[in-house]
């Protein structure tokens, strides 16, 4: 059993059940795909099962290879804890890496990202804003935040951090120009700045406190994918959005956007955290995770 001892071994199988094939596995321990293939072999051999299913084009576990994976992702997890324990007193170190809407993460995760980085100096982070569903496990990212219920995927951990609403609002200078809505039913006669795409477009569904709903099926002046571009818009007078109040709290509270109808909302929609679940939870996502749940409760809710 001396083999098991070698935690390089581990890492190599450990990194490629992750990533779900033998080159992105081995890229990621600095191996060659030959070296990597090789360590499993011998790792196969000693404990006398086969742990990875292999095609041409995609790498899986067996249900032996599912149990050693957990087990050798706990122990090497252990140890890399018990290394930062006794070293640099406990620092965080490496990078984070970490995915979230275009906007969101500009606005929230970027400021709460640098008092994180600011607490612990030798952590370093990776980020990828955009509006784009990415794979965090096929392309390696340690977290994404996204909008909507957790997906139902079996190698996905999520968690909702918190629920919000949208609303509808403008700029003082387009309301200027145009008559403004006195009724909810007013807003479909004006110019509509929307999300979605052509082949989605989407709808405002409003919600006045006493229940009472009223659909807008907007036929947009502006379509954009990007809730960045649409408050954007918003600002520079081109129309009517409905965007979350977090995008736009400042400019409300400093006068450049008026919501309007405040009694009415969208019907909430979730902020969940992802993570891949075949991977130990490393203390910098953990912690990571814990200083987002602080601030963004906090602030959204």
């Amino acid at each position: 059993m001396d083999e098991l001892a070698d935690t390089s071994t581990l890492r190599a199988f450990v990194a490629i059940a992750e990533a779900q094939s033998f080159s992105q596995g081995a890229k990621r321990n600095g191996l060659t795909r030959s070296a990597a293939s090789k360590a499993v072999a011998r790792l196969e051999d000693l404990l006398g099962v086969r742990l990875l299913h292999r095609t041409t084009r995609h790498v899986s576990l067996t249900d032996e290879g599912q149990t050693f994976y957990e087990r050798a992702a706990r122990v090497l997890g252990d140890l890399a804890e018990a290394q930062m324990a006794v070293s640099h007193q406990g620092g965080l170190r490496g990078v984070l890496r970490l995915t979230a809407p275009e906007a969101f993460g500009r606005q929230i995760v970027l400021p709460l990202l640098q008092l994180f980085l600011a607490q612990w100096p030798e952590l370093s982070a990776e980020t990828n804003f955009t509006d784009r569903a990415i794979d965090i496990v096929e392309e390696g990212y340690d977290l994404a935040l996204r909008f909507g219920e957790p997906p139902a995927r079996s190698d996905l951990i999520g968690r909702v951090m918190a629920r919000m609403v949208g609303q509808l609002c403008a700029s003082p200078a387009y309301l200027a120009g145009y008559p403004y809505p006195a009724r909810i039913e007013d807003i479909d006669c004006h110019r509509h700045l929307l999300s979605g795409t052509r082949d989605r477009p989407r709808e405002w569904t409003l919600y006045k406190d006493t229940g009472l709903a009223h659909t807008v099926r907007p036929n947009p002046i502006l379509l954009c994918d990007n809730a960045g571009a649409l408050r954007d818009a918003a600002l520079a007078g081109l129309g009517i959005t409905c965007l979350p109040m977090f995008l736009i709290d400042d400019d409300v509270r400093e006068g450049r956007l008026q919501v309007l109808f405040p009694d009415y909302a969208t019907a909430e929609f979730p902020l969940t955290i992802l993570y891949p679940s075949r991977r130990q939870l490393s203390r910098k996502v953990r912690l990571f995770i814990d200083h987002l749940a602080e601030h963004v409760q906090r602030g959204l809710t």
